[in-house]
């Protein structure tokens, strides 16, 4: 699961998951959906019957028909997720459905003008009116093909972004993240520790923030490979030096350790704080 990570005005940081790029795919089909369920509906079924309810004359008809479509299909298709992300927090009604939003990278809702941005550098959406003629198999081809190449620059932007920005996102300082996401106690520096008879040895190990110890845990949950053993060597020695302590066992260990000690004590300083 990709994370990233955001430090609040307070000191404490916050993790949030980026969505993945299947949900965000799922996310954007499903509004292609709805605008073409809204196209078709307001174009065959209520203009259809509202024009022919009138004895107009031919280019009377053809004039009324080109302005309705014009403002209230063409104009809302090309604003649809605009409209939807400025007025439902970052969403549109696909990504609510998978669980998706939009936001800043400080962690907050993403601003009009950051919304407009992203918006305006996505370049699927000056194409969107044309899935009003997606009924004809031919047509729907080349709709595809078309979304699919405008879509592309966007697709790469995702795939090699440290944190899956497409160019908008880019540009506006913006990601898309998963709400659904619920960190599992595995992933946090939390450590189950023996409450009884537990003596810490490294006390100085509090000098350490939240950070560096999610740092140290990081590293012991990965996989140990030649590479990752040089790192956690390196620092280990770099821990042992910043705290002045003594390291009383192997590197891997000494790090298992303060994890252990960082547990233990901020659980128990937190209990006699209460008491």
């Amino acid at each position: 699961m990709a994370l990233f990570t955001v430090t609040t005005p307070f000191n404490i940081d916050l993790e949030f998951s980026l969505a993945a790029f299947h949900k965000r795919m799922f996310a954007w089909l499903i509004d292609l959906l709805v605008i073409f369920i809204y196209c078709y509906i307001m174009l065959f079924f209520i203009y259809a019957n509202l024009i022919t309810d009138f004895s107009w004359r031919e280019q009377t008809r053809d004039n009324v028909q080109s302005v309705l479509v014009l403002c209230s299909v063409s104009i809302p298709v090309m604003l649809y997720h605009l409209l939807f992300e400025v007025f439902m927090n970052g969403r549109s009604p696909g990504k609510w459905m998978l669980g998706i939003k939009v936001m800043n990278r400080e962690g907050a809702s993403a601003t009009l003008s950051q919304l407009l941005l992203r918006w305006v550098l996505c370049l699927p959406n000056y194409f969107l009116i044309m899935v009003i003629w997606a009924y004809n198999p031919f047509f729907l081809l080349v709709i595809a093909m078309l979304l699919g190449v405008t879509a592309l620059p966007d697709i790469i932007c995702i795939a090699v972004s440290s944190k899956s920005q497409r160019l908008g996102d880019l540009a506006a300082g913006t990601v898309v993240v998963d709400t659904r996401y619920r960190m599992d106690i595995a992933e946090t520096i939390y450590v189950a520790v023996e409450a009884e008879g537990y003596e810490p040895q490294y006390p100085q190990v509090l000098k350490l923030s939240d950070r560096d110890i999610n740092g140290i845990r990081n590293l012991l949950t990965d996989k140990l490979s030649k590479e990752s053993e040089n790192y956690i060597y390196r620092v280990a020695y770099r821990i042992e030096e910043v705290l002045q302590i003594k390291m009383n066992s192997e590197p891997v260990d000494f790090l298992r350790t303060l994890l252990k000690d960082y547990n233990y004590l901020t659980q128990h300083q937190g209990e006699a704080d209460r008491h």
